[in-house]
């Protein structure tokens, strides 16, 4: 089955007042975010969505990507999250992939291993639903895979909404992780400093 792993790394990173994913948390911990989300989607084919190259924080981001890490830009990524959702959508279907696997790159602790876990449960479904992380408390959280066949829906998506709508619509089958770590945001300073 051919995936996809979509990063959403094209965030303004409003509440932050600087760039949280380009920005190593410690002295004692110089991996940043967007290199962290990188080394989550280890194993499979992935992207990252990055804002404008006139956004003050493209160059920052793209730096920490390899020379041949694929990257493509979101021009309108301050329309909040869907923007980036939609040019995930729209480059997996160019390349058409079976799958898409929702990434964000403001999440410190997904690893290759939740990935992998997803992936498997996915591929039990025949790629044909939708599959979540889901957090020991019983939230829910990322990653998320698309089918391949619920991606064109992408387009109707606005705002910071995000896939609620999608997942409401369509169902989830939803696969336990033994942490938290898929619920795990870093939004605001105080995120920021318990990290």
């Amino acid at each position: 089955m051919k995936l996809l792993a979509g990063i959403c790394a094209a965030g303004q990173s409003r509440r932050m007042g600087f760039d949280k994913l380009s920005t190593p948390p410690s002295l004692h911990s110089p991996d940043t975010l967007l290199r962290r989300a990188v080394s989550a989607a280890h194993g499979l084919p992935f992207v990252v969505a990055l804002p404008a190259e006139s956004h003050p924080y493209h160059r920052a981001r793209r730096d920490l990507l390899r020379p041949h890490d694929p990257c493509l830009m979101v021009e309108n990524a301050e329309a909040g999250l869907s923007a980036t959702l939609k040019a995930l959508a729209r480059y997996a279907l160019d390349r058409d992939v079976d799958g898409l696997a929702i990434l964000m790159a403001d999440m410190p602790f997904i690893t290759a291993s939740h990935v992998e876990t997803l992936v498997t449960l996915f591929e039990t479904f025949g790629g044909t639903r939708i599959v979540r992380a889901q957090c020991q408390s019983g939230r829910l959280g990322y990653p998320v895979i698309f089918p391949a066949a619920l991606l064109p829906e992408f387009e109707t998506l606005s705002g910071d909404e995000g896939v609620q709508g999608l997942l409401e619509r369509h169902g989830v089958k939803r696969m336990e992780m033994p942490s938290e770590s898929p619920c795990l945001h870093v939004n605001t300073p105080e995120d920021w400093r318990q990290m």
